[in-house]
């Protein structure tokens, strides 16, 4: 699946998907939230968690860019730990 084929999806079938086809990546904590990334085929999705309340506030789907920069050390340090 790629990206347009996703975004193209309704909301429902775009979570359905998240949760049945994405692989968990990384994460990332900010003095007020949470960022989850998850990969498809040849994107990515990120979840906006709310630490305090435990819900989900936003979804964004990306392919590269600035919204992964965040990531790039933790993953590294993944990698680096397997081998």
């Amino acid at each position: 699946m790629r990206i347009y084929d996703y975004l193209a999806l309704s909301k429902e079938e775009q979570w359905e998907t998240l949760w049945d086809e994405a692989v968990y990546v990384a994460s990332f904590r900010s003095i007020d939230c949470c960022f989850q990334l998850y990969a498809m085929d040849r994107f990515f999705i990120e979840l906006e968690l709310c630490t305090q309340h435990g819900s989900i506030l936003n979804m964004g789907v990306f392919v590269h860019g600035k919204k992964m920069d965040k990531y790039t050390d933790t993953v590294y340090q993944d990698i680096l730990g397997f081998l």
